[in-house]
């Protein structure tokens, strides 16, 4: 199982101890957490063959290109999903009690 990155962590228990979250909250933030980062790092594995693939067919310096491009691409799309799921909870007037 993967555990949610140091970065995320703190933000959640900042986010608890100012009441923002309950527990229940925490547990569901911290468990989509983790399955963002699963995500990611299932799709860098599936990436992994096809840049072995460029490095052969069109170099290292294509393939080293490829793979930052797609990279970048991985961790917005899933940046974007990861900041939504603090949004619904850090939204204006949103405290543990009314979520």
């Amino acid at each position: 199982m993967s555990v949610a990155p140091q970065p995320w962590l703190e933000q959640i228990e900042q986010m608890r101890s100012e009441g923002l979250i309950n527990a229940d909250d925490e547990a569901a933030l911290i468990r989509q957490l983790n399955d963002c980062q699963a995500a990611i790092e299932e799709a860098l594995a599936r990436i992994a063959p096809e840049y072995q693939r460029r490095v052969g067919e069109d170099g290292k310096e294509s393939a080293d290109a490829w793979l930052a491009a797609t990279a970048r691409e991985i961790g917005e799309r899933e940046g974007a999903g990861m900041r939504r799921i603090f949004e619904q909870f850090t939204s204006p007037g949103l405290t543990a009690e009314s979520a």
